[in-house]
């Protein structure tokens, strides 16, 4: 055999090889990798409808939240009209398949923080009785959640007049 016929033999070994194992390969992190995992997730009925009418998925984050080493993805969803971002997930890498680790559903404007170490913290403004939905005046609540090993866990709960924790 030729060194060129190798050549073209090795090169066809190694493609196979490559797709035959599609769980070494690292999941897409993007808007549509996003939306597909939220879409495949029974758990996350509630917010079918809203990417299919209107809504959509708005900030894609893509790191390390639960400290493997490996990169997650968080995601913001917005509602399509003043809301804001009305709910948030966290999906963790197994293999090659993104698996949800935390989903706050029912939100209002809610803002996203990601800390050193991987802790998440949402933010939402709090409305008081004729507030405009522009100027909220009860200030914000912040929950910061940690991932303990097995699961996210809420680390830290807090209210202030500022929106940044």
């Amino acid at each position: 055999m030729t060194r060129s016929a190798v050549a073209v033999v090795s090169f066809a070994v190694v493609a196979v090889l490559a797709t035959a194992h599609p769980a070494a390969a690292a999941p897409t992190c993007n808007r549509v990798a996003a939306k597909s995992a939220i879409l495949a997730n029974t758990h996350l009925r509630s917010l079918w409808p809203i990417l299919k009418q209107g809504g959509g998925v708005d900030m894609v984050y893509c790191r390390d939240l639960t400290r493997d080493g490996k990169r997650d993805m968080a995601a913001t969803i917005f509602s399509g009209g003043t809301a804001g971002d009305t709910a948030w997930i966290v999906f963790r890498r197994v293999g090659a398949q993104w698996r949800l680790a935390l989903g706050h559903l029912k939100a209002y404007k809610v803002s996203l923080v990601f800390k050193r170490g991987g802790d998440v913290i949402e933010t939402q403004p709090i409305y008081k009785e004729n507030d405009p939905n522009c100027c909220p005046t009860g200030g914000f609540d912040h929950h910061r959640f940690h991932w303990n090993g097995k699961q996210f866990v809420l680390a830290r709960r807090w209210h202030d007049k500022s929106l940044r924790p």
